[in-house]
């Protein structure tokens, strides 16, 4: 049997696993070129952060890298966590799939996933191809536990991240990574985690009337899902998503100046403007 530990061509990587739902009615409604604007996504999500740090360092991997790769609705990405510099792995893959997630749901689109934490093959120069117990068992989670849309989290990777700092940023001590990382996870009333992209993208807009827009579309999507769903199981996905999305919205009202006006939104109260976003 493989000892995956000591074979010199595989690695421990973060490995996330994601599939694009309802992928076979995207092919029947849209342009090659229009879902390969989709995919574009994953590919511009996957590159290496700017960083002052340097990037050659021989044999030895300096800083986390993703190795991605498309199967046709199928996404695997390998980010790669012992370098000699710890850049924060975790939070970095997590952060792309705040960014993914988002981005793929402006274009109508909603992924299902799994990130856990094993070995795969990468590469020594990152070429691929991508393959290993990590993609393996990621992919079954995917399938097995997700069933919602969204990403989930594996549970033996939190425990890991609460104590191995080859998963954090250098420099930062244990209460500071997982400041960090908490900010874009959310729990299941199960217990299991998954990847909190409404949460998550609401500090990476540029001002609030950007993530009331983002929450709009977000709104619509659902109400649009649940109208025109006939299956019963594509029907509680969206009803899912709605418990998720209100949430969010509700939590966005708790604050004590909800009927304040805004002179940022156009002298709006944040009631006017979420209230119509709560969906029944």
């Amino acid at each position: 049997m493989t000892d995956f530990q000591t074979d010199p061509d595989y690695e421990e990587c973060i490995v996330s696993f994601i599939d694009i739902l309802g992928f076979r009615d995207l092919l029947n409604r849209s342009s090659a070129a229009e879902i390969r604007k989709v995919l574009q996504i994953f590919h511009r999500h996957s590159k290496p952060y700017e960083t002052d740090e340097p990037m050659d360092s021989g044999e030895r991997r300096t800083l986390s890298e993703v190795k991605m790769e498309v199967v046709s609705d199928a996404i695997v990405r390998a980010r790669t966590i012992h370098t000699d510099y710890k850049d924060g792995a975790l939070f970095h893959e997590l952060l792309d799939l705040v960014f993914i997630q988002s981005l793929c749901l402006n274009q109508g689109i909603l992924l299902r996933g799994a990130l856990t934490i094993d070995y795969v093959h990468v590469g020594e120069n990152m070429e691929g191809p991508v393959f290993g117990p990590g993609l393996v068992n990621a992919y079954l989670m995917e399938g097995r536990e997700a069933v919602y849309p969204r990403i989930i989290v594996d549970e033996a990777v939190m425990k890991r991240f609460a104590e191995d700092r080859a998963l954090w940023r250098e420099g930062h001590s244990k209460c500071q990574e997982q400041r960090y990382v908490t900010q874009l996870l959310k729990s299941d009333e199960a217990g299991l985690g998954f990847v909190d992209y409404l949460r998550g993208i609401k500090t990476e807009v540029d001002h609030y009337g950007e993530y009331l827009e983002f929450l709009e579309r977000h709104s619509n999507l659902i109400r649009q899902g649940l109208s025109s769903a006939s299956r019963r199981d594509v029907r509680r996905k969206y009803a899912w998503l709605r418990n998720y999305h209100n949430k969010q919205v509700k939590q966005e009202m708790d604050t004590p100046n909800l009927d304040d006006p805004n002179p940022e939104l156009d002298g709006a109260t944040l009631r006017e403007l979420l209230e119509p976003l709560v969906l029944s």
